[in-house]
């Protein structure tokens, strides 16, 4: 068979022997036999599902006979390295395997918790400590007229053109990609095609009035706002995800904190500070 081929060549390699060697004379200095349940490495029907799942995610076909058999020989590779760096304490102090070991150990920690689901009362009283945070967007409904870049020249402009709209003079505009009218348009609709700039400015805006010159993205407008629409409150059903989300967010941080403290109990913790 191929892949006994492939590990028979892996056990010719001089590093595999120096690593051997190294976890035999790691043992006899601690005074520990080595285990042979550790120099044993199964490779069984579990190990090459999980290998060929992975060849299939990766190139959506199922691998052939020999790549499954690489797709082993490199597995026990791993195996066998990980296993003699484990026995010489190569991960030891080492960051990468640490922050690794926290990342694994914090999933095992919000598991549970990630899984649960809120009730009803469990996110409305979210909602009702903090309702701006779920508000909808006030949503305004206006008219622009666009002059073109923001200059000096056009800022002038801006003074005659208004002049104009205030006595009921039509006023064209420049020709531009956006809609000389936004109907019941919210701040993400707005700052999408103006700018926020321009969206805050919406906000303070008298209604029916035309006004301007108002900056944006793309340069100067006239503005006249038809109809502003003040916030409602936020209801459970229309942002229920929303805040689902910041509950799954805040339980998990929550069970970590949780786990980490009962852990620690278990360590004496000793700072020594340089003097």
């Amino acid at each position: 068979m191929q892949f006994k081929d492939t590990a028979r060549r892996l056990l010719k390699e001089p590093l595999v022997h120096f690593l051997i060697a190294g976890a035999l004379v790691f043992a006899l200095l601690s005074g520990r036999a080595p285990d042979l349940g550790e120099r044993r490495i199964v490779v069984d029907e579990k190990v090459v599902g999980a290998l060929v799942g992975r060849f299939y995610d990766s190139f959506r076909r199922l691998p052939t006979k020999d790549e499954t058999d690489g797709l082993i020989a490199d597995w026990v590779r791993d195996q066998v390295y990980y296993r003699e760096a484990l026995a010489l304490g190569l991960d030891q102090n080492d960051e990468v395997v640490v922050r690794r070991m926290r990342r694994k150990m914090e999933t095992l920690a919000v598991a549970d918790a990630e899984t649960r689901t809120p009730t009803d009362a469990e996110l409305q009283a979210m909602i009702d400590k903090d309702p701006a945070r779920y508000a909808e967007d006030p949503r305004v409904t206006f008219q622009q007229v666009y002059l073109g870049a923001d200059t000096p020249e056009n800022r002038l402009k801006a003074e005659a053109e208004l002049a104009r709209l205030r006595k009921g003079e039509q006023v064209s505009g420049l020709p531009a990609p956006i809609p000389a009218r936004m109907d019941n348009a919210g701040s993400n609709e707005t700052s999408g095609l103006f700018g926020d700039e321009f969206t805050l400015n919406l906000r303070r805006l008298p209604v029916g009035q035309w006004t301007g010159p108002v900056a944006s993205g793309l340069g100067l407008h006239l503005v006249r706002i038809e109809r502003r629409a003040a916030a409602e409150p936020p209801k459970l059903a229309k942002v229920r995800q929303r805040v689902e989300n910041d509950w799954r967010a805040g339980a998990g941080a929550k069970a970590r904190d949780e786990a980490y403290q009962r852990i620690l109990k278990g360590y004496d913790v000793v700072i020594e500070l340089p003097k």
